[in-house]
């Protein structure tokens, strides 16, 4: 097979080994340093990915990803809502800010008021201890958070009182708040810092609690994909039909946010070794063209165009450039797989010897390699521009 003469001697420089064992050694560390940023780069991506992904399973799968106050007998925006994204349910919610006063202690609580058999799935998942058919059954139970059964240090089946500020009432003792006596029925474990505030009861006792001009309930929506949510609640603001629209950024957007530009931040800082690693290959290149001044020249009197001789260091160089990040990848795709595996096989504990969760994104993996061989594009442009710059009759004049 018959190769265009600039592919063909751009990798003949590339495999050579024999001439200026320094120009090797700076060629080597190019690739290797390349090799090594794209791995690191791919596994810390991965990671945040997962992080990001069990926050989200974890925190968005017991907050609502949407809230809306909407007449109770108009489905339109139901329809319209699950014409444009995946919905996964959309049940009656009620939820409102409680004291929960235990005999040693007294702390603020999220009440949320749900229907049993309406429950979301993950919400299912997270029951530690009891059973959410006892919220239907028995009147007046709760479902607590195991961080704040711990904090009121409760068990099942202990009575706690719920305060209401709302809808007090003035007796001859001064002002009362709204209360009732509520049984622990169920412990939550989501593995997530809600289980210190929220608090689960049956929809129609927090009703009862709750003053007449605030028993309305909203609409509960859980999305496929959280994220989605503010979009859709600005859309669903234009909706007249719809009194007001609340998606999950109100409570836990700056966590989310922060985690973002942590990811952001990390992407960035990987990417500049991978920046310094490829203009590593400036020098190997610059170097090479130094050195093979005799040889540019030659090709230039033999008739080589400027285009073709561009194309003999950018070749070399970009070879060098995709060898380390192909071996990059494959090293990060590798090493994120087995990740826990070798760090248990290392002995290596990470935040008390938890799993780390690993999601690989493959959009992701593509955009550092792209990003990889791009650098090491810009790299290899100025090497290559001065090899065309040689003048044939300077170099050969003391031949």
């Amino acid at each position: 097979m018959h190769l265009p003469v600039s592919l063909f001697i751009g990798l003949r420089y590339s495999q050579s080994r024999k001439g200026n064992a320094f120009i090797s050694f700076i060629t080597l560390f190019s690739v290797a340093g390349i090799l090594l940023g794209v791995m690191a780069l791919t596994i810390v991506s991965s990671v945040m990915n997962g992080f990001e992904a069990e926050l989200k399973r974890r925190i968005l799968g017991v907050v609502p990803h949407l809230i809306v106050q909407a007449p109770q007998g108009d489905t339109r925006w139901q329809q319209r809502l699950q014409q444009q994204v995946k919905v996964l349910d959309i049940t009656p919610f009620l939820q409102t800010e409680a004291l929960v006063q235990a005999p040693r202690q007294l702390t603020a609580v999220m009440l949320q008021g749900l229907t049993p058999e309406q429950l979301p799935q993950f919400l299912k998942q997270s029951l530690a201890l009891g059973d959410w058919q006892t919220l239907s059954e028995q009147r007046y139970s709760m479902m607590l958070g195991r961080g704040l059964a711990e904090q009121l240090d409760v068990h099942l089946g202990q009575q706690i009182r719920v305060l209401l500020a709302q809808g007090g009432s003035h007796t001859p003792l001064g002002w009362m708040p709204r209360q009732r006596l509520f049984t622990v029925a169920g412990i939550i474990d989501t593995g997530s810092e809600v289980d210190s505030v929220i608090a689960i009861t049956a929809q129609e006792d927090l009703m009862r609690l709750l003053p007449v001009a605030e028993r309305t309930p909203s609409w509960r929506v859980s999305l496929l994909e959280p994220f989605q949510a503010p979009l859709l609640a600005e859309q669903l603001s234009a909706d007249t039909q719809i009194s007001s629209v609340q998606d999950w950024r109100q409570s836990h957007g700056k966590l989310f946010a922060a985690v973002a530009m942590e990811k952001a931040m990390m992407w960035l800082m990987l990417l500049l070794i991978v920046a310094v690693a490829a203009f590593n290959i400036v020098s190997a290149l610059v170097m090479m063209v130094t050195e093979k001044q005799a040889e540019v020249a030659i090709l230039k009197t033999q008739g080589m165009t400027d285009r073709a001789l561009f194309f003999v260091f950018a070749i070399q160089g970009l070879f060098n450039g995709l060898l380390g990040a192909v071996l990059g990848v494959m090293a990060g795709v590798l090493v994120s797989w087995q990740l826990n595996a070798l760090l248990d096989l290392f002995n290596f504990q990470v935040a008390g010897g938890i799993q780390l969760p690993v999601l690989m994104d493959a959009s992701q993996i593509a955009t550092i390699f792209i990003s990889a061989i791009g650098l090491t594009l810009l790299a290899v442009l100025y090497p290559a521009w001065r090899a065309v710059k040689i003048n044939p009759a300077e170099v050969l004049r003391d031949e």
